[in-house]
Formats: structure tokens, C-alpha cells, sequence
């Protein structure tokens, strides 16, 4: 091989790298800048829009608790319709074990009086 060659040869191979390195620097910082303008953009906008979110949060919480007092009332008005119902039916279940005492099981009445055939 020709020396000229090979120098040529050489210094293309190096010019060609350090072509090949500044594009990919360029495009590589270009993406990083981009990148970072896409980030500082959406921290701008979470800026912008904190206070907003911060009161919906506020009011959530607002809204949570007021439903929350609203289960409990609710609850307590279950529980309370249950000890009225469990009460009642008590009375209903002593009401019919009386009646049957003194009418007898069956409708043969226990007083011993002959009663109805």
C-alpha cells in the first residue's frame, strides 16, 4: 500500500469520527434540552396548578368527613330500629307464649274447662 494512502486513509477514518461525535454531541444535548424543557415545563404547570389541587384536597377531605358522620348516623339509626325490632319481636314471642298458656297447646285449654270439640 501506498504511505499516501494510508495517511489518507487515516485522516478520513479521524475525520469521520470526530464528524460522527460533535452530530452525536449536538443531537444528544438537543434531546437533553428538550428533555429538560419538557420537564421544567410540567413542573411550571404542577406550580401553576397546586393551589388548585391543594383545595380540591381540602374540600375531598371536607366531604369525606361529612359523609363519614352521615354513615354513623345512619348506623346508630340502624342499630337502634334493630333494638327496637328485637324488643318488639320479644313482646310478640311473650304475647303468644302467654295466649297459649291460657288457652292451652292446641286449643285444648289447661284452666280444665271442657272447652270447644
Amino acid at each position: 500500500m501506498d504511505k499516501s494512502f494510508v495517511s489518507t486513509a487515516v485522516i478520513g477514518a479521524a475525520a469521520g469520527a470526530l464528524i460522527g461525535a460533535g452530530t452525536a454531541v449536538l443531537v444528544s444535548t438537543q434531546k437533553g434540552e428538550q428533555i429538560r424543557l419538557t420537564v421544567m415545563d410540567a413542573v411550571e404547570s404542577l406550580r401553576a396548578s397546586g393551589p388548585t389541587i391543594n383545595e380540591h384536597g381540602h374540600a375531598l377531605v371536607e366531604k369525606s368527613q361529612e359523609v363519614t358522620g352521615v354513615v354513623k348516623e345512619t348506623l346508630g339509626a340502624v342499630k337502634e330500629l334493630k333494638e327496637d325490632t328485637v324488643s318488639a319481636a320479644r313482646d310478640v314471642k311473650s304475647d303468644v307464649q302467654d295466649s297459649m298458656r291460657t288457652s292451652g297447646v292446641g286449643g285444648k285449654p289447661t284452666d280444665g274447662s271442657a272447652g270447644s270439640i
